[in-house]
């Protein structure tokens, strides 16, 4: 690691497990293509797991079905009101800096600050919206490989992105 000064968690994740009591420097971008709303999805999946991480196979599927509903809804208004969003991004973590963080990376900066201007005045399922610009700009290099292939060791934990999949079905939607 080359840049001693700056968190390099805060700079690929755009948060940090030490919150502001980092030691290193979370510059927060001025202008961002991306934009992360903090602890915005709050799916029964994030709590109704089994002790060894799973969920029944009932809870499992109704879980995928709600959070493919929460994730079209997401990304139908978002994209509708502030411009073309490249990705949208969930995490599965359970640490409280990463549980139920959304990313959404727009074409443009201009759609990402003006969604972040205007979403600061909204909620959401009956709770505040914190959205901030973001500095992630890759969603590989802060992501966590081990979940990708299904044996993080970490589990929910992890301090690297745990990124939830969508749906086959909504993917070719």
């Amino acid at each position: 690691e080359k840049d001693k000064g700056n968190c390099p968690f805060y700079f690929k994740m755009g948060a940090c497990r030490h919150g502001e009591r980092c030691s290193r420097l979370h510059n927060k971008p001025t202008f961002s293509q991306t934009v992360l709303l903090q602890n915005f999805y709050m799916g029964a999946d994030n709590s109704a797991q089994t002790a060894e991480g799973s969920l029944s196979m009932a809870e499992d599927e109704n879980a995928k079905q709600k959070f493919d509903e929460f994730y079209e809804e997401v990304f139908t208004e978002l994209q509708d009101k502030y411009g073309e969003i490249e990705e949208l991004n969930v995490c599965d973590n359970l640490g409280d800096h990463l549980v139920g963080n959304v990313y959404v990376m727009f074409r443009n900066e201009e759609s990402a600050e003006r969604a972040v201007n205007e979403l600061n005045d909204r909620w959401f399922n009956g709770r505040p919206v914190y959205a901030e610009l973001s500095p992630v700009t890759d969603f590989k290099e802060g992501g966590c490989n081990d979940y990708r292939k299904n044996r993080c060791k970490y589990g929910g934990f992890c301090n690297f992105l745990h990124l939830k999949q969508i749906s086959r079905e909504l993917r070719r939607e």
